[in-house]
């Protein structure tokens, strides 16, 4: 699909566009000090014994979708878990949250709806929102944008970077809910374009589209936070934007993804009707698995017995000296660091 590979390659345009805006960013204050770089998935603040993880993110064009369906009860549990997903990768504890909802015109049922879903996934994160902004810009946009920025906090000496990841060490994926919240500008348009409406049922499923469109992002915080006293973490990456490439902004090495989890139903219709390669399906949706641990290969049996009943966990993988990714199955390689 001509307009497919368009979006796609805009999609690589906006990495360019970060770097070039990133670079930017030199000035630091002399007595403030952070703690790794920007390309990981929250930033860390030094504050002694202790550090804050910062991060920020939005649900993006799934809003859309629940301005279509008249349904904005759960879009707000996808902004809490993007947010704290990205969190818990450095090993912190996600403990509040601000909003910031943009949109064109008040409503206050809008409104009700949307904190239905932020107290939800407060809830499930075990989180506090502490306050939040609301701007009406009918000038400057169409749709309903929600964002939201966490903080959360982690001894310094329990952080995780992803720096000790070595050869021989082993990949678990989490299992997703379904989408999560990334990838849903393809997606509207493949829906759009094979003339399936919200109302109806989603191809092979018994749910309507709206319901597996609008299924909430997972939210991993209390699984992962459980484990990370027994089992010996090197790494974790949420799966969102840019796929199972988001595992190398850990460290430079080879991820051999041997044994990937089964992806549900809406990937397998939508990668049909979209007519999308496995290639660009793996760095652009999380493909069932919505989060990656990297383990010490000692620390298997203690992980698989604290989240067999709490989370769909798989051995997907392994890590190896090299560079960039290995998705055996569909033949899918990436090279170099993401």
């Amino acid at each position: 699909m001509e307009n497919e590979t368009k979006y796609f390659a805009n999609r690589r345009v906006q990495g360019d566009f970060v770097n070039s805006l990133v670079r930017q960013l030199k000035f630091k204050r002399e007595d403030f000090r952070t703690i790794g770089n920007l390309g990981l998935f929250t930033s860390l603040i030094d504050l002694g014994n202790f550090a804050i993880a910062f991060n920020t993110d939005n649900v993006g064009t799934k809003s859309i979708v629940a301005e279509m369906a008249n349904k904005y009860d759960t879009i707000g549990i996808d902004c809490v878990a993007m947010n704290v997903n990205d969190t818990i990768t450095s090993g912190a504890e996600p403990v509040a949250m601000v909003d910031y909802i943009e949109l064109n015109e008040v409503d206050p049922e809008v409104a009700r709806q949307i904190g239905v879903g932020l107290n939800v996934g407060a809830q499930m994160a075990n989180i506090t929102i502490v306050g939040g902004e609301t701007s009406i810009v009918p000038d400057l946009v169409k749709h309903i944008d929600l964002a939201g920025t966490v903080f959360g906090i982690v001894q310094k000496n329990q952080i995780i970077s992803g720096e000790n990841i070595t050869d021989g060490d082993l990949i678990f994926a989490l299992g997703s809910s379904g989408l999560h919240s990334n990838g849903f500008t393809t997606v509207r348009k493949i829906i759009a374009d094979n003339g399936i409406s919200l109302d109806s049922k989603f191809p092979g499923d018994n749910k309507k589209t709206m319901e597996v469109l609008l299924e909430p992002t997972r939210i991993y915080v209390r699984e992962v936070l459980d484990i990370l006293d027994v089992v010996d973490v090197k790494g974790m990456a949420n799966i969102t934007g840019g796929g199972v490439r988001n595992i190398t902004r850990l460290k430079d090495m080879k991820y051999v993804i041997d044994s990937p989890m089964e992806p549900q139903n809406v990937f397998t219709r939508i990668l049909e009707m979209g007519k999308i390669p496995y290639s660009e399906a793996y760095e652009t949706f999380n493909m069932g698995m919505g989060f990656m641990l990297i383990i010490d290969p000692e620390s298997k049996r203690d992980l698989i017995n604290r989240l067999r009943n709490k989370v769909n966990v798989r051995e997907v993988g392994h890590v190896e000296n090299g560079s960039g990714i290995e998705i055996a199955p569909y033949e899918v390689t990436y090279t170099g660091y993401y």
